[in-house]
C-alpha cells in the first residue's frame, strides 16, 4: 500500500480546486492511502474532498518550530510520494524534509500571472495562464498518472443538506456578496437592489450567505416576506456546501464561494472586477458564467487587493443590477440547474454482456433492465446509456454497426414501454489499430465527455445523477462528474468486485442487478452496503 501526501495549506477556494487532481490521483493509484495537509478553516472543506483518506491540520499561525515539528512528524509516517500543490516556502520546506522516493511540485506560474497583469493593463499580447486545476493536474501527470477530472467536485453528506429550505417551488437564488478584499466586492447596495428585484419581479426565494463584513445586507430582510428569505451568517463550510447545493443559481464575486458553488453543482454567476479569468482562478462548473467589463486597467493585481486609482471602480460600477438580473433571468428561464439522470453502462448492465457485440440479433436485455428503466424514467429522471466501444478502434466493427446496435437497443426497450433518452458511445482506444480512433480522448470512461455531452443536450445536472455499471471505471466516472455510483454484479461485475481495494473510490452501494439499482435510486433499496 502506497502512502501519498498532498500539500495545499490554504486558501478555501484553492483547496476546493484540488478536487479534480485528487480524483485523478485516486483513479491511477486506487490502492494508495491519500493524506491531505492543510490549515483550518480549509481543513473543514478538505473533509468533503473525494479521494482523501486522512486530513492533517497545519497550525494556522505556525512558527518556525511548528514547521520543523510538522516536518519531523510527517517524515515518520513513511510517505511514498509527496505532491506539493501549494508551492510556497512552507510547503517546499515540508516536502524537502520528508524522505519520500517521489516528490512533485505544481508549477505556480507566478511570473506569467504577473506578466498577465502588466500586459493586460496595456492590452499587449494578453495570454491566458493555464487554469489552476490544469496546473494541479499537470503535477499529477508527473507522478505517472492520467487526467480524467477537470471540474471541481465535493462529496456532501446528507446531514449537511436541508431538502426544504423553502416551502414553495419557486427558484432559489443564492447571493454571496463577500470576498477576501473590499476591492473585489461588487457594491453592497447593488446586491441589495438585486435581491429585491429578484423577489418582486421573479418571486424568487433568496438564500443570503453572509460573513461579518457583509452584515450591512441584513437590512434587506425587512423588505422580503419571511418565508421567501433564508440568511446564513458565518455558517460552517460543510453546511454551507449543503445549502448551496439546493440553490438553482449562485450569484457572487470572485471568491471561494464561486468554487464552492461549482463543486456542488449549482450554476454560478461570478462578478469579476479587478481580477480576471486570465489569471487562472475562474469558476469551472459546467454552466458557470462570468460577468465583467473590458476596462483598460484590468487586471490591476494578482488577487484584487490593490486599491483602485481611478475616481470610481468602473470595473464594478459599469456592471449594473439589470445586467446581473438579466443573466439570472436567462438561467432561470433555461432551467440551467438541470434535471437528474441515470447514466447506465450498456454491456453487462443494460443488456447482457457479449464479447465485442457486433450482431444486433444477439442483444438481450439484462435481468430486470426493462423494469429498471421504467421505474427510473417514471420519476422524471432522464435515462442515458454511456458505453466504451473500443472494438471500433480495434477494427472489430465499424461505427455504423455500433449505431445499428444502439438503435436496436432503443427499439427493444421502447417496445416494452421502457424509454431510454439516448445512447452515447466512445469509439476511441489509444492502443487500437484504426488510426483515426487510436487516440487519447475526453470521452472514454472514466473521462466525462459522454456524460457532459448528454448533460448539455438533455439539460441534465450531473451532481443530481447516478452512474450504474458493472466496472470500476463506471464508479470512477461518477466521481469525475460529481454524481453517485452504483455497482452491479452482472456482466463483469462479479470479477471486478474482487479487484476492489479498501482505499479505492467507493460506490454508493453494490447491488445484484440494475433493477436493484433503480430501487436504490427511488429510495426503496437497502442502504449502507
Amino acid at each position: 500500500m502506497k502512502k501519498i501526501l498532498v500539500i495545499r495549506l490554504s486558501a478555501i477556494g484553492d483547496v476546493i480546486l484540488t478536487s479534480p487532481a485528487l480524483i485523478n490521483l485516486k483513479i491511477f493509484f486506487p490502492s494508495a492511502q491519500v493524506w491531505f495537509l492543510t490549515r483550518p478553516p480549509a481543513s473543514e472543506i478538505a473533509s468533503l474532498l473525494p479521494g482523501v483518506d486522512e486530513i492533517i491540520e497545519f497550525p494556522k499561525e505556525a512558527s518556525a518550530i511548528d514547521l520543523f515539528k510538522t516536518g519531523e512528524m510527517l517524515d515518520k509516517i513513511g510517505f511514498d510520494m509527496v505532491i506539493d500543490l501549494h508551492g510556497n516556502f512552507r510547503s517546499s520546506y515540508l516536502a524537502r524534509h520528508i524522505s519520500a522516493p517521489l516528490k512533485v511540485r505544481y508549477e505556480k506560474r507566478q511570473w506569467e500571472r504577473i506578466q498577465a497583469v502588466i500586459k493586460g493593463r496595456w492590452k499587449k499580447n494578453l495570454k491566458f495562464v493555464p487554469h489552476t486545476i490544469d496546473l494541479y493536474n499537470k503535477a499529477i501527470k508527473q507522478t505517472g498518472g492520467q487526467v480524467y477530472a477537470y471540474r471541481p467536485t465535493l462529496r456532501i453528506s446528507d446531514i449537511n443538506v436541508q431538502s426544504r429550505l423553502f416551502l414553495n417551488d419557486n427558484p432559489i437564488v443564492a447571493i454571496a456578496p463577500g470576498a477576501s478584499y473590499l476591492t473585489k466586492k461588487w457594491p453592497m447596495d447593488r446586491f441589495r437592489e438585486l435581491a429585491l428585484k429578484l423577489y418582486h419581479e421573479l418571486a424568487a426565494n433568496i438564500l443570503l450567505i453572509l460573513a461579518d463584513a457583509d452584515r450591512k445586507l441584513l437590512s434587506v430582510k425587512k423588505d422580503i416576506a419571511p418565508e421567501k428569505i433564508q440568511i446564513f451568517l458565518n455558517e460552517k463550510l460543510a453546511k454551507l456546501a449543503g445549502h448551496l447545493s439546493t440553490a438553482d443559481i449562485l450569484i457572487c464575486n470572485d471568491s471561494a464561494l464561486s468554487h464552492l458553488g461549482s463543486a456542488v453543482g449549482t450554476p454560478v454567476i461570478a462578478i469579476f472586477g479587478p481580477t480576471h479569468p486570465t489569471l487562472g482562478f475562474a469558476p469551472r462548473g459546467l454552466r458557470d458564467i462570468i460577468l465583467q467589463t473590458d476596462e483598460y486597467c484590468r487586471p490591476c493585481s494578482l488577487h484584487g487587493k490593490k486599491q483602485c486609482f481611478r475616481e470610481e471602480q468602473y470595473c464594478f460600477t459599469k456592471i449594473s443590477v439589470d445586467d446581473v438580473f438579466g443573466a439570472i433571468h436567462n438561467m432561470i428561464h433555461e432551467k440551467s440547474k438541470g434535471v437528474p439522470a441515470a447514466f447506465l453502462d450498456r454491456d453487462g448492465t443494460l443488456i447482457k454482456e457479449r464479447h465485442f457485440l457486433n450482431n444486433p440479433d444477439e442483444i438481450e436485455p439484462e435481468n430486470g433492465a426493462i423494469e429498471a428503466v421504467k421505474k427510473i424514467s417514471s420519476t422524471g429522471y432522464k435515462v442515458i446509456a454511456v458505453s466504451n466501444q473500443s472494438g471500433i478502434a480495434r477494427g472489430f466493427f465499424t461505427e455504423e454497426k455500433t449505431k445499428e446496435i444502439n438503435k436496436r437497443v432503443l427499439d427493444i426497450f421502447e417496445k416494452e414501454g421502457a424509454h431510454i433518452d439516448g445512447i452515447y458511445y466512445c469509439p476511441h482506444y489509444i492502443r487500437g489499430t484504426v488510426p483515426q480512433y487510436a487516440i487519447e480522448c475526453n470521452c472514454r470512461k472514466p473521462s466525462p465527455g459522454m456524460v457532459e455531452q448528454a448533460c448539455r443536450e438533455h439539460n441534465i445536472n450531473p451532481f443530481a445523477s447516478y452512474v450504474i455499471g458493472d466496472k470500476i471505471s463506471d464508479i470512477q466516472l461518477a466521481y469525475v462528474t460529481g454524481g453517485k455510483g452504483i455497482f452491479v454484479k452482472t456482466g463483469h461485475g462479479a470479477k471486478e468486485e474482487q479487484n476492489m481495494d479498501e482505499f479505492m473510490l467507493k460506490p454508493e452501494i453494490i447491488v445484484d442487478n440494475i433493477n436493484d439499482g433503480a430501487d436504490y435510486i427511488l429510495g426503496q433499496g437497502k442502504r449502507g452496503k
